[in-house]
């Protein structure tokens, strides 16, 4: 900078010396003094000219550190001075670049540094609540297994009285075992009595299928009877009309024969009269065939319901049937399990020694079982505190990490 300074100060004397040492000479060779005052004048402007272009390049270049200045302060690494641009003062620039790129290493060994830490804390943490909750699970298994060790010398201790107790039990069943078999005999030969009445239903039921197919057979038949007489009867009731529509134009054609053809109106009278008693007759003879069908369409139908409550019927003494079968093959069966648990209950009565012993066996391996656990649950508490302040450890070695990163991350380095 002091080199800048001195090259300006040159830069503004040395033009003035030169238009002094022409103005004398000019003065010596002319003896004008206006000579000598435009050439001394055009000097000072040419002076003050290259001095002001001088100072602004000086204002410049401490605009240019102003604002490196200011950007470090404010933590932005990222610019740098342009040292093309500090004529004159090419040192300072590049000494500035030079701190700025150390600041900028230093910053980014810093931050690399921090992030390896925070990783690694990071790592170690999880490890650490990995192995936190792996003793806790431990814990909780010991203690599960000294209470369940515990209990299970309890109910070891227990279980020889039970053991004792399913003793009598066992006589009681045996003693009960000849009754069950006496009861069993009487609900098979009851079993035996209830599958004969059951035979015996279905050879009734049968035979009432039989006799209602034949009922429903003859019904059907009249009906049939019925319907073909309804047709001969509306045959006759055709004919009745048309002999009476004949008596009609025959008492016409015999009132218009007059005299001679009286007598032949009184045949025709007479003809028309049995034609209207035909037609009365058909008549009631209709109503007649309709009752009696509709007395067969009831008959009919509750020969259905009959044949319908028969085959239900015939279901239900199927499924009787069956029942009684089932009860039968369980009776059978019930007979074969209760010498099963007569054999069983024998074993039973000479397992019951050695039952009784390794259960005492047992109780004693659970108590010792159970101080063992709670020893091992003790120490895994005290493994677990550990772990518990190596974990507030890293957690604080993390907040640091994470505090620095933060200041880090404040400054820009890009």
């Amino acid at each position: 900078m002091k080199k800048f300074f001195s090259l300006s100060r040159i830069a503004f004397i040395l033009p003035i010396l030169v238009m002094v040492i022409f103005a004398a000479i000019i003065k010596f060779q002319t003896g004008s003094w206006i000579a000598v005052v435009l050439l001394l004048v055009s000097s000072l402007l040419s002076s003050i000219i290259l001095n002001t272009v001088s100072i602004f390049s000086i204002i410049n270049n401490i605009k240019q550190f102003e604002n490196s200045i200011n950007a470090i302060k404010q933590g932005d690494f990222s610019q740098t001075v342009d040292v093309t641009k500090s004529i004159g003062a090419e040192g300072l620039a590049r000494g500035i670049n030079d701190v700025i790129t150390d600041i900028k290493a230093l910053l980014q060994n810093f931050h690399n540094l921090s992030s390896s830490i925070l990783e690694s804390s990071k790592t170690v943490s999880a490890t650490a609540e990995q192995a936190a909750n792996a003793m806790n699970d431990i814990s909780k298994t010991m203690d599960e297994i000294a209470r369940g060790a515990s209990d299970q010398a309890q109910q070891a201790q227990h279980g020889v009285e039970m053991v004792d107790n399913l003793s009598e039990q066992i006589d009681f069943v045996y003693e009960s075992y000849s009754r069950i078999t006496e009861e069993t005999k009487k609900i098979n030969d009851l079993n035996n009595i209830g599958l004969d009445s059951v035979s015996i239903l279905r050879k009734k039921s049968k035979e009432n299928n039989e006799t209602a197919e034949k009922i429903f057979a003859v019904i059907e038949k009249l009906t049939n009877t019925t319907n073909d007489i309804g047709l001969f009867v509306e045959s006759i009731e055709s004919i009745a009309e048309q002999t009476n529509l004949l008596a009609l134009n025959a008492a016409i054609e015999a009132a218009r024969a007059g005299e001679a053809g009286r007598g032949f109106a009184v045949v025709a009278e007479e003809v028309r009269k049995l034609a209207d008693q035909s037609r009365k007759s058909t008549e009631e003879i209709n109503l007649l065939m309709k009752s009696i069908q509709e007395e067969s369409q009831l008959a009919i139908e509750s020969m259905e319901l009959m044949k319908k409550m028969s085959q239900e019927q015939n279901i239900a003494v199927n499924k009787t049937d069956s029942a009684f079968n089932d009860i039968a093959n369980a009776i059978t069966n019930i007979v074969g399990k209760i010498n099963e648990v007569n054999q069983a209950v024998s074993k039973m009565q000479q397992d019951k020694i050695q039952v009784t012993s390794a259960i005492e066996s047992i109780s004693s391996v659970s108590e010792e079982t159970a101080a063992a656990s709670q020893e091992v649950a003790a120490t895994t508490e005290q493994e677990l505190q550990a772990i518990s302040e190596m974990q507030k450890a890293i957690n604080n070695l993390v907040d640091l990490v994470n505090i620095l990163n933060s200041k880090l991350n404040s400054y820009s380095i890009r």
